[in-house]
């Protein structure tokens, strides 16, 4: 009888009140790695290439000119692969701080000094998080691919190099508890030199599609205001969404454009329970 319940009671709304955080979906399925658990739906035996156009990005951007946000975020697929990122990153460092969410795959000591230049041309910060699961290289490569620990690694350890301060995105993959994860961590990368805060390291909740969801439980225990959607919106090249998970996903689709989006979503969407079990911000830094 719940169960049937809940087939029929309107999910949770969410009104964005004040954008205080704007993604950029530079590509959706363009990505350099096939990561098992990936939560975009793409063709692991073709390469698809779907860059947003700088038009979009241009436009959007001078919308949000002048107004107050906390970060734009770069995100993908694997950002870094967009042929204009470069003039992307200038671009978005005009106007507020930015975050690349990367697999750290392409950025090596050439690149992160050559990123070093970029943020030294802005007043405003250029903040890296970069994929790693695990410590364990064979841990970590068995869900992310052959070679990915080693790329991340280096990629990290780049950007310290070129005195970025990196986050570590880790998605919780076996659901261990955050302290853990984040004790590996800290132990690890401080035998390296990098003392990790607690803003260093990202613990990304993992979703299965295999969960069942109990749509009354979710409804009575949300914390609204806790969510990326209360103050978030992406950018991509085929529309607005609410969040970066549901890019392509027709019911989190707001409209064509900043300028005429709506500024309600509802939480109807199965990837949607990310958020609202675990009353916490999944895309956006937590420091922020």
């Amino acid at each position: 009888m719940q169960n049937q319940k809940s087939m029929f009671m309107t999910p949770p709304k969410v009104e964005l009140e004040e954008l205080q955080n704007l993604f950029f979906q530079l590509c959706t399925k363009t990505c350099n790695l096939k990561c098992k658990y990936c939560y975009i739906e793409r063709n692991l035996f073709r390469n698809e290439e779907d860059f947003i156009s700088l038009d979009k990005i241009k436009q959007s951007l001078l919308l949000v000119k002048g107004k107050k946000l906390n970060s734009i975020y770069l995100t993908g697929g694997e950002p870094l692969m967009h042929p204009d990122f470069n003039q992307i990153l200038r671009m978005c460092l005009k106007i507020s701080n930015t975050t690349v969410m990367s697999n750290g795959v392409m950025i090596n000591d050439k690149k992160a000094r050559f990123l070093r230049k970029i943020d030294d041309e802005s007043q405003f910060e250029t903040i890296y998080r970069i994929s790693l699961d695990s410590v364990d290289e064979i841990e970590n490569d068995e869900l992310r691919g052959r070679g990915s620990f080693r790329k991340a690694l280096c990629a990290i350890m780049s950007l310290l190099k070129y005195e970025f301060n990196p986050i570590i995105s880790v998605v919780n993959y076996k659901n261990r508890p955050k302290e853990e994860i984040f004790n590996e961590f800290r132990n690890y990368f401080s035998k390296k030199g990098f003392e990790i805060e607690d803003i260093n390291l990202k613990i990304i909740p993992f979703f299965s599609k295999s969960d069942e969801t109990n749509q009354v439980e979710m409804i009575e225990n949300i914390q609204i205001k806790k969510l990326d959607c209360y103050n978030s919106r992406v950018v991509s090249q085929n529309g607005v969404y609410s969040c970066p998970m549901l890019v392509d996903d027709y019911r989190a689709r707001l409209g064509s454009s900043l300028s005429n989006c709506s500024k309600i979503n509802y939480l109807d969407c199965e990837k949607c329970t990310i958020c609202t079990k675990t009353n916490q911000k999944v895309q956006v830094n937590d420091w922020m």
